[in-house]
């Protein structure tokens, strides 16, 4: 049994996720395939439903495309701003490069995101617990701002529609509790970490020294609701376009919003399969069928992708004018 701690310090946590043939690899592969297979059955025999692709104008989708481009951007700026507390010369472009190629890795493996850029960044001469922790702070917080999203989406739900399910309610609280535990762990673990009674246990202690001021944690904050609130007036275009009984942009962003932890949360190789049956499970409490759900994850995907590919392409051109590099000055 591997010691968590020690595996951020010496990086097994990270490459030997990219090189180990183990069977959790073929029982993630299995399960994506057996989810996507059950989504090609469900939507074989909904093959009416599935009519209402038509209904999605070329405008709604660049329109989805362009929100998705700058919720790439902003998370790309969330992500950046904890590592510049380890790291100040790290470019914008050149961490959305190393992301986007950890990005791609991610869907041969559920890991290899951040594998990627623990590994690019160690070259750099960044340690893999410093990288780990930024990440964490990053994840953290993107959790804690989808269930504030989540609460004032509830609320205007409530005074919309009036009385809302049991079920519903429910899980807007669960996200919220796991977001604010999330926070209270993140700030407290390293100050805790320093007591002295710790010293006993090295790898706890040096936690110590990975606090985050406040100045950064609201800047991350700030950048991670407005990346929610682009996805959230992505789904809510959606499912507002795809729906046979159109809802409105706030029911569609509330799913969106409910489900946002499990986006940080990656359990096969780029939660194929498990983000679209999630999407269609939430949405079905708000009485929407599930192959309108299981439609709008799917095109949310490809947006998403297509953004992420515009920033690629956008990032590319300044590199090149930048002479292939964006860093900050020394």
């Amino acid at each position: 049994m591997t010691n968590p701690m020690e595996d951020l310090e010496t990086g097994r946590g990270g490459d030997a996720a990219l090189r180990r043939p183990s069977a959790r690899r073929w029982l993630t592969a299995g399960l994506v395939v057996a989810l996507l297979a059950a989504i090609a059955v469900h939507l074989s025999r909904e093959r009416d439903e599935l009519l209402d692709l038509s209904r999605v104008s070329t405008t709604v989708l660049l329109a989805a495309a362009g929100c998705q481009l700058a919720a790439q951007l902003l998370w790309n700026a969330a992500m950046l701003l904890p590592l510049r507390t380890f790291m100040a010369r790290l470019g914008y472009w050149e961490l959305f490069m190393v992301r986007t190629g950890g990005f791609v890795a991610g869907y041969l493996v559920p890991v290899a995101s951040l594998a990627v850029r623990m590994g690019y960044l160690k070259v750099r001469g960044l340690g893999y617990a410093q990288t780990a922790w930024a990440t964490a702070v990053s994840n953290v917080l993107a959790l804690f701002a989808g269930g504030l999203l989540a609460v004032l989406a509830l609320g205007g739900l409530w005074v919309v529609a009036g009385s809302l399910s049991l079920s519903v309610v429910g899980l807007t609280a669960a996200v919220l509790a796991l977001g604010i535990a999330g926070v209270v762990v993140l700030w407290y673990l390293p100050r805790l970490a320093g007591h002295p009674r710790l010293g006993r246990w090295p790898r706890l202690s040096r936690l110590s020294g990975f606090t985050t001021s406040r100045g950064t944690l609201g800047w991350v904050l700030a950048l991670l609701l407005a990346r929610h609130g682009f996805n959230f007036f992505t789904f809510g275009l959606l499912f507002q376009s795809l729906s046979p009984v159109p809802l409105g942009v706030l029911s569609g962003g509330f799913v969106y919003a409910i489900t946002s932890p499990v986006r940080v949360l990656i359990i096969t190789p780029g939660n194929l399969g498990v983000n679209e049956w999630l999407v269609a499970a939430v949405a079905n409490t708000l009485s929407v069928d599930l192959t309108t759900g299981l439609v709008v994850a799917l095109v949310f995907r490809a947006v998403s992708l297509a953004g992420q590919g515009v920033g690629v392409v956008i990032g590319a051109a300044w590199l090149a004018l930048r002479g292939g590099s964006d860093r900050p000055a020394a």
